[in-house]
C-alpha cells in the first residue's frame, strides 16, 4: 500500500467517524402520578432542559403541581419522546433514572436540593452500577431517608434523593435500568415516536408543615451512547405548592407509621413498589 494511500486513510477516517455520530435528544411528558394546579394530568416541562444541574433550580417553580396525598409510594408515568431528526435505539441494559429533590421558601432557611444521578449501564457484559444516593435533614421530627434502586445485572441501578426542612420534605427514588428495559429494551424510537413508562420515578414520601414550603422534585435519564448515538434526555422538574382545595383541611399526607419506624417503612414500601408484580406494556405511537 502506498504511503501516500496510508496517509490519506489515518487523516481521513477520524473526520468520517465523526461525520456519521449523531445525537438524540429525547423528552419527558409526565401522565400519570400528578395533578397540575390548573388540574391538568398530562404535564410537559415548559423549560425543558438536558440535566438536572446548571439552572434547574430557576425553574422549579413551572410547572406547579399539588401536593402528593397518601399511600405511599407514588409512581410517576412518564411519556418519552424522540425529539430528534435521528433514530433513537436502545440498549438492552439501560441505566438508571437520576433524580432531585427540593425544599425552599421558608423563612429562616435558605434552600436544599439534592440531586442523585443514575448509575451507569455496563457495556460488553460487565455489571451496572449503583444509584447514588443524596440526602438533607434538617429540624425534622421525622426520620427521612433517600433510597436507591438495585443495580441488575448490566442495568444500572435508580438514584435516591430525600430533602427535608422543618418537616417539610420529599423523598424520591429513580426508575431502575431493569425497570426501564421492560419497556425500552431493544426498541426503536423514530422521529416524533413515544412510549409510556409506568414508574419512571417513585416519590416515597411528602409531606408540608407550612404552607409557605415550596416542595420540588424532577428526574432525567443520564446521557448514555449506543449504535453510534449521544442520546440525551431533557429534565423535567416540577414544584408542590399546596394541597388540593378539596384536602386542605386534611393533616400533612405521611404514611402510616409507627413511632420511630418512618424510615423502616420507606424501605418496606420501595421494595414493595419494586417487587410487586406488574402488568406491564410498551405503548408506542407517533405524536
Amino acid at each position: 500500500m502506498p504511503r501516500w494511500f496510508r496517509f490519506i486513510l489515518v487523516v481521513c477516517l477520524p473526520l468520517f467517524a465523526f461525520s456519521t455520530a449523531h445525537a438524540a435528544l429525547l423528552s419527558l411528558t409526565v401522565i400519570g402520578g400528578v395533578t397540575g394546579a390548573d388540574g391538568s394530568t398530562v404535564i410537559a416541562d415548559p423549560l425543558a432542559q438536558e440535566s438536572l444541574s446548571g439552572t434547574t433550580l430557576t425553574q422549579l417553580g413551572v410547572p406547579a403541581l399539588y401536593d402528593f396525598t397518601a399511600p405511599f409510594p407514588v409512581d410517576i408515568t412518564v411519556r418519552i419522546m424522540n425529539i430528534s431528526n435521528v433514530d433513537v435505539l436502545f440498549p438492552d441494559a439501560l441505566p438508571g433514572v437520576s433524580v432531585l429533590s427540593d425544599v425552599y421558601g421558608l423563612a429562616g432557611y435558605t434552600a436544599k436540593q439534592n440531586v442523585a444521578a443514575g448509575g451507569a449501564r455496563g457495556t460488553s457484559g460487565a455489571a451496572g452500577t449503583d444509584g447514588a444516593v443524596s440526602r438533607t435533614v434538617l429540624d425534622m421530627t421525622e426520620t427521612l431517608d433517600a433510597i436507591a434502586s438495585p443495580v441488575s445485572g448490566s442495568n444500572g441501578g435508580g438514584g435516591g434523593a430525600a430533602t427535608g426542612v422543618a418537616d417539610n420534605y420529599l423523598s424520591i427514588t429513580g426508575a431502575s435500568g431493569a425497570e426501564l428495559a421492560v419497556y425500552l429494551a431493544n426498541l426503536t424510537l423514530h422521529p416524533g415516536e413515544f412510549v409510556d413508562i409506568t414508574g419512571f420515578a417513585h416519590i416515597l414520601a411528602f409531606g408540608r408543615a407550612d404552607e409557605a414550603a415550596m416542595i420540588g422534585f424532577g428526574f432525567d435519564l443520564p446521557t448514555f451512547s449506543f449504535g453510534g448515538v449521544s442520546i440525551t434526555t431533557a429534565a423535567w422538574t416540577a414544584t408542590c405548592g399546596g394541597p388540593m382545595p378539596d384536602v386542605v383541611d386534611q393533616p400533612p399526607t405521611t404514611s402510616a407509621t409507627l413511632p420511630g419506624t418512618f424510615g423502616l417503612t420507606l424501605v418496606g414500601g420501595l421494595a414493595g413498589a419494586l417487587g410487586r408484580r406488574r402488568v406491564h406494556r410498551r405503548v408506542l405511537d407517533r405524536a
